[in-house]
Parts: structure tokens; sequence; C-alpha cells
């Protein structure tokens, strides 16, 4: 599929991928995007001549998905090839690796390979086979881990959880909210890849800035001056 094929055809059918506010894009997923979709319209130029924004949205959510999905593939694989402790504290340290790392290399590839990846009935059906291949094999404790792994995963508890734990590290890593930091970075790459120019992205990250900023004040106002 060519890029314009590609373009015509998520716009056709991700119509409800984002909702538009003042402040910025609120996601299928739930997801902040603080930069209005005028602004991100006018600052990715071409790229949106190749890939929609809808697109670009579900990409972005998909990649901030990425650390439930790569550590779900990788679980089963560690709980055949390490003692049952190794393979949880391995699986653990993949999550936290690649949840601090994965904002700094969203790519377009990178991005169409996590979005397959993380469709439940393919996880479903990775997990019904290696579970089974290590029942047979009478690792019965890695079954009951790997079981409730997925479960943990699939109902984002996981996420929930370690969320805290991590977000003081990833502010100090990245100058941008993290969902914003994975948009900019796909728009960027995605230029790269279909050869155009996006010569205002510092002025796009500015305004990510200045909105984060002002929906932050207007949170708190609501707070302080609640209606009546």
């Amino acid at each position: 599929m060519s890029g314009d094929e590609e373009s015509h055809a998520s716009s056709s059918t991700d119509a409800s991928a984002y909702v538009a506010t003042p402040y910025g894009l609120m996601s299928a997923a739930g997801r902040w995007y603080h930069i209005p979709e005028e602004g991100i319209r006018e600052y990715a130029g071409g790229v949106l001549d190749h890939v929609s924004l809808d697109q670009l949205i579900r990409w972005a959510d998909a990649w901030m998905d990425s650390p439930c999905t790569v550590t779900l593939w990788a679980l089963p694989l560690l709980l055949w090839a390490v003692p049952l402790e190794w393979a949880v504290l391995a699986a653990v340290g993949v999550y936290c690796g690649w949840t601090l790392a994965s904002p700094s290399f969203p790519g377009v590839g990178g991005v169409r390979v996590v979005s397959v990846l993380r469709n439940v009935y393919l996880q479903g059906g990775y997990y019904v086979a290696t579970l089974s291949f290590l029942a047979t094999a009478e690792q019965l404790a890695a079954v009951g881990v790997g079981l409730t792994a997925f479960v943990l995963f699939r109902w984002g508890i996981v996420g929930w959880t370690m969320r805290a734990a991590l977000r003081s590290v990833r502010r100090r890593l990245y100058p941008l909210p993290v969902a914003d930091q994975v948009l900019r970075g796909l728009i960027v790459r995605a230029a790269l890849k279909y050869r155009v120019s996006v010569p205002q992205v510092d002025a796009m990250t500015s305004d990510i800035l200045d909105n984060w900023g002002a929906q932050s004040e207007s949170s708190s106002d609501s707070e302080e001056h609640p209606a009546s």
C-alpha cells in the first residue's frame, strides 16, 4: 500500500482515533497529546500527505503500549529458557527498560510491528501454544506465572502499578510529556521516511509545552474553585 493509499484508508476507517480539544487531542485510548489539531496539521506539513493524522495518533498509542506488548511476547520465552525467578526478574527488567527507552526511538517500521503484536487474539493464541508446551514439560509454576502475567498486563494492572514509580525518571529523561515525545518522534521519522520537510519542529515543541502548562493551570483552577 502506498503512502497516499494508507492515508486515505486510515482517514476512512479510523475516524474516531481522537477527539480535538482546545488543549490538544484526546486519543481513543484516553491519552492526551498537547498540540491542537490545527497545530499538528501546520507543523507536520507534507507528512500528512502520506500518513493521516488518525493513523499517527493510533501509531503513537500503539508505541505507548509497546512496553506491555514487548514484555508479553518475551515472557514465555524467558519462562522456557531460564529458571522461574530469573524469568520474572528479566521480564520486569524488559518492561522497565523498554518503558524508559522506547520514547526516544519511535519509528514507522517499529510501530507497524508492535501494532500487529498487540492484537489480543494473536497474543492469546501465542500464550495458548507456549503455555501448553510448558504444561507438557510439567513446568506448572511457569504456566501459572504466564497466565497471571497475561491477565495483569492485558487488564493494564502492571502499567498502572509501575507508572508512578517510572514517571519521575521519564520526566528527567524527556523534555516533553511522554505521549507528545512519541508523537513528535513519529512525525520526524515519518518525514525522513517520506522525504518531506518539517522545519517547524522546534515551534511544535514550544506549543506542546505551552498547551501542557495551560491545561495544568486550568486543572488546578478547577480544583481550587469547584463549581457550586
